[in-house]
């Protein structure tokens, strides 16, 4: 976990390159089967620490406009607690858009921070990154996540089979887009 740093802020959260000690309570938000719930299982603490280095590896393989993204660690700026993660990435089977995704632990659900976050990204993503749109990927019962997807201003895009049924709804940044 190092590499070139990068950091957004927004009013209550810091999202930034993944550290040594995000490890651990990552691990714990994604053994937990309520946070789990709309992926296919839990993840083990080797499988979470291999996300969360793929995570922080996308900062060094993904560019757009000369700018690295990635999936960022987010903290509580009151208190630097380690909330999840909130980013943009390339998903394997939308290989063409930038997915924007976020993984919270449950305490950190309903404060807002999930869309205070996305947003922060879907700002840098048109003004900085220049991308042309961005998708999200979701079950279709994960109405946390389509609630925020909503909020971002996102569209319903289309229903899909494959590892898992799901959901991807659509967000323009080209000018005239919905953003």
């Amino acid at each position: 976990m190092t590499g070139e740093p990068f950091r957004l802020a927004t009013q209550r959260l810091v999202l930034r390159r993944w550290s040594a000690a995000d490890r651990e309570p990552f691990a714990a938000l994604c053994a937990d089967p309520e946070v789990m719930r709309h992926f296919p299982a839990v993840l083990s603490r080797a499988e979470a620490d291999a996300l969360a280095d793929r995570a922080d590896g996308c900062f060094d393989t993904l560019r757009s406009n000369g700018s690295p993204y990635g999936l960022a660690a987010v903290e509580r700026r009151a208190d630097g607690d380690f909330l999840g993660f909130v980013g943009l990435h390339r998903m394997r089977w939308y290989p063409d858009d930038v997915e924007i995704g976020w993984r919270l632990a449950r305490s950190a659900w309903g404060r807002g921070y999930a869309t205070e976050a996305a947003t922060a990204w879907v700002t840098h993503a048109r003004d900085v990154l220049h991308l042309p749109r961005l998708i999200s990927i979701t079950t279709p019962g994960n109405t946390a996540s389509l609630a925020v997807m909503r909020r971002l201003g996102m569209r319903f895009g289309w229903e899909a089979s494959g590892e898992v049924d799901h959901v991807v709804h659509v967000l323009d940044l080209a000018p005239g887009g919905t953003a």
